[in-house]
């Protein structure tokens, strides 16, 4: 039985890691370096040591657009967010951002920074990838004026704009297919929404792999098939 719960064990695993070892290596894609391995056209602030709640002079918080911060909790930059943690570990870092309102620091985030590159193989099919998830207003409501997004490589728009929907403090995952026209890229999320009241939003794991990060409906079958065989011949040794 050790045996079979050790090849059930090793079945998980590999299928877990595969997309990873096919990922390309991204500087601090989960944030946990703080402000560091890429650009933004927005204004940082570091995370206040107590709950912002309002505006203030010399600013200091995220209550002005076209602002963000390397951050645990959302609610500390302003007191109208929802508190809630990263997609990575739930306790770590993210990138929480007061969406701008104006076309003029259309990017959010930029990797890599100058003059470190993100090297890939000409003519791969990639998947641009991030975990995203609305601020405002309440943790579990519909987003007001949730955030509207594109990814983009080389300086070119992938695939088309998307639109955060879960309720407020969920994590959704957005990705984008990318065929490598060149050895490198530069990877950009650009801001598409510019109203003022909402449009805030955190953003974490940014990835860019061979590996689809939404398996294939045949991958998952072949994974619960693998399960249920493995299940049949641990039944076997029972009897």
């Amino acid at each position: 039985m050790k045996k079979v719960l050790f090849l059930i064990g090793l079945f998980l695993f590999i299928f877990c890691v595969s997309g990873i070892a096919n990922a390309v290596p991204i500087p601090n894609s989960d944030f946990e370096t703080g402000n560091l391995g890429f650009s933004s056209d927005y204004e940082f602030f570091t995370q206040p040591g107590t709950p912002a709640n309002s505006y203030s002079n010399p600013k200091a918080s995220l209550y002005d657009e076209g602002t963000y911060g390397v951050g645990t909790d959302p609610s500390l930059y302003h007191q109208f967010w929802s508190s809630f943690g990263d997609h990575t570990t739930g306790t770590g870092n993210m990138m929480i951002v007061n969406g701008a309102t104006s076309s003029a620091p259309a990017q959010v985030w930029g990797s890599p920074v100058s003059p470190v590159t993100i090297d890939v193989v000409d003519g791969t099919t990639y998947y641009f990838s991030a975990w995203l998830a609305s601020l405002y207003p309440g943790l579990n409501n519909p987003p007001i004026s949730p955030a509207a997004l594109a990814f983009s490589i080389n300086g070119t728009q992938i695939g088309t704009d998307f639109t955060l929907t879960a309720p407020v403090g969920t994590w959704e995952l957005f990705y984008v297919p990318w065929v490598a026209t060149g050895d490198t890229a530069t990877l950009s999320l650009i801001n598409k929404n510019f109203v003022v009241s909402g449009n805030d939003f955190a953003l974490d794991d940014i990835s860019m792999s061979e590996s689809n990060p939404v398996p294939e409906p045949t991958t998952m079958l072949l994974l619960g098939t693998g399960l249920i065989g493995l299940a049949g011949v641990r039944r076997k040794f029972k009897k």
